[in-house]
């Protein structure tokens, strides 16, 4: 081993052809200060501590983990044969900066258990009880969606009231997105988490006795309540998962495990939507999985409080919580949202466009608003990353096409057109599970190997492959001849884009805007859905109406041709100017 005399910053290291086993062999360590033959390992061991006063004043222009490294390398090589490195002096030499060791160093230090979890077996309940609230957050639509008829008849609702099963829920859950993301990231989020849990339970029980007509205004308080603990749920995930793990290749296994529970969850919810027999006992079963959750959540989250992005730097509290900005997004996301899903509800009404417009014009208030307080609810660093706003753009599109033009009327299609039971529906959708878990294993996998908007347009293409494969059928088309490989190959879309996405957006961030940052992608998702969904309603009504107020089969391709055509622009913005470069091993940014 050999240290440059000019360069005390770099290692060379001569790399042997063949590599002597005997015995005999001898060793040579050479350093500024001179020469020591040894013998075996221990004696050049004996030499370097030896050698340690003159190498003090090498050390401090040396990093620190570059020569904890060598030190410990040293140490474990004792045991080996000897070998003559200097008996080669003509073999290529490779040089190693100090910063590049030290990488490699925080690499593999990275790779392990990270420090606020106890063990192995602790993070895989961490992680578990975090992707839970992504899973839930699609199973609470999956048991909903494949049911509508069942719902309508149990709620004595006509068919243009269909849309707030799911439109209740959703806008309840972005108006805590936006709110609770940044809440998160300045106040503990242990109890916020355990609360949520609690109380999406508590709801379960009382949506249980609420299935009747004359409850359904206390249904529809019943899905609102859920959303709201939902969005707390998968903020406080993202604001756990991203402090905790820095940017790397761990941190691509979590966030693409956690990718894959949401259309897994959304098939165990369309199986257990159409199993039972009793619509009631959807929420009696939901009500013991929260409640298993909320004390698995009590156990495994670790108690972290928010933390500096920087040494000298004061940790953020509550007291920097925008509240004008958090009013105005509140008031903007409850607008836009219910004036969408109630205008194809009213076939547009003249309070809807005015709701929709004065949520518009809101939006854009928030958006002057957060860019001159102290602490903005969504970091302010983000629209200035290369390719975001493109990537959101693309997101909003393609994500707004799959659950607002594609799955929403692709179940309807099963249901109406097609006419088969709730339970086959659920199973239909069985390959949503498969494929979405193979798609996030994907991400896993390749993130860290060639750039992530490979893997962005891939999912923009996905998106449009639903429609493709759903607009040939008709009511006599065989599932397995069309609608199996749509579902499968729609799937790698939403989980692709997801994992791809969360990723990029919370390694651009600071450590004390993780939640802010995940949860601005959920908001997304579902301002996305709600107004794509609209639009396709307006397409199909206006295409095809029947008697009883359903969209015809004309209709349903008019609205999947519209779904088409959003993810090919999707893809063609990702193509143009999103660019994702690979993920490396780094430290949270500041």
């Amino acid at each position: 081993m050999l240290w440059d005399n000019h360069d005390t910053t770099t290692a060379r290291i001569q790399s042997p052809q063949v590599w002597p086993r005997s015995h005999d062999d001898k060793t040579e360590v050479h350093c500024p200060f001179g020469t020591k033959p040894v013998s075996s390992y221990c004696q050049a061991s004996h030499a370097l501590q030896d050698l340690s006063p003159k190498l003090s004043g090498a050390q401090q222009s040396i990093h620190g983990d570059f020569v904890r490294d060598m030190q410990q390398a040293q140490d474990n090589l004792a045991g080996f044969p000897r070998v003559d490195l200097t008996s080669m002096p003509n073999q290529p030499v490779l040089e190693v900066s100090a910063s590049e060791a030290s990488g490699a160093v925080d690499q593999q230090r990275s790779q392990g258990v990270p420090y606020e979890l106890r063990n192995i077996t602790f993070e895989l309940a961490f992680v578990g009880i975090c992707s839970a609230s992504l899973m839930i957050y699609a199973f609470l639509l999956g048991d909903v969606t494949v049911n509508q008829a069942e719902f309508r008849k149990a709620l004595a609702i006509n068919n243009s009231q269909l849309p707030w099963l799911i439109g209740s829920y959703t806008t309840a859950n972005g108006l805590a997105l936006v709110v609770s993301g940044s809440i998160m990231d300045l106040a503990p989020p242990k109890p916020l988490m355990v609360g949520a849990f609690a109380w999406l339970m508590v709801w379960h029980i009382i949506g249980f006795f609420s299935i009747t007509p004359s409850r359904m205004v206390l249904f529809f308080i019943v899905r609102a309540m859920q959303g709201l603990a939902i969005g707390v749920l998968v903020s406080g995930s993202m604001s756990l998962m991203g402090r905790i793990y820095k940017p790397g290749l761990r941190k691509n296994r979590v966030f693409s495990a956690m990718a894959a529970t949401s259309p897994f969850g959304y098939w165990l919810g369309a199986i257990q939507g159409g199993a039972t027999n009793d619509l009631r006992w959807i929420f009696g079963s939901n009500a013991v999985i929260c409640a298993v959750c909320c004390a698995i959540a009590f156990v495994t989250v670790p108690p972290l409080r928010p933390v500096a992005d920087a040494a000298g730097i004061e940790a953020p509290s509550l007291r920097q919580f925008d509240y004008l900005g958090a009013s105005v997004a509140i008031t903007s996301c409850v607008l836009l949202l219910f004036g969408l899903t109630q205008g194809s509800v009213t076939k547009w009404a003249p309070y809807t466009y005015a709701l929709v417009i004065v949520g518009i014009v809101l939006l854009v208030t928030f958006f002057i608003i957060e860019s001159r307080v102290r602490r903005p609810l969504i970091p302010t660093r983000l629209w200035r990353t290369k390719g975001f706003t493109p990537l959101m753009l693309a997101y909003f599109l393609g994500f707004g096409c799959y659950s607002g033009s594609w799955q929403f009327y692709a179940v309807q299609f099963w249901l109406r057109i097609q006419h088969v039971s709730p339970m086959t529906v659920a199973l239909y959708l069985l390959p949503n599970a498969i494929v979405g878990a193979l798609a996030t294993w994907v991400v896993s996998q390749t993130l860290h190997i060639f750039p992530g908007h490979y893997i962005y347009v891939a999912s923009m293409l996905a998106y449009a492959l639903g429609p493709v494969f759903f607009l040939p059928q008709t009511p006599g088309t065989s599932y397995w001849a069309l609608s199996m490989p749509g579902v499968a190959l729609v799937t790698f879309g939403p989980d692709l884009a997801f994992a791809a996405a969360s990723i990029f957006i919370t390694s651009n961030v600071a450590r004390s805007y993780q939640g802010s940052a995940g949860s601005l992608l959920m908001m997304m998702q579902n301002l996305s859905a709600a107004i794509m969904t609209s639009i396709a309603e307006a397409i199909g009504t206006k295409v095809d109406i029947g008697p009883s107020g359903d969209i015809g089969l004309i209709g349903l391709r008019a609205i999947w041709w519209f779904g088409f055509s959003g993810a090919m622009l999707a893809a063609l913005i990702t193509i143009i100017w999103v660019r994702i470069p690979k993920e490396e091993e780094k430290e949270h940014v500041t």
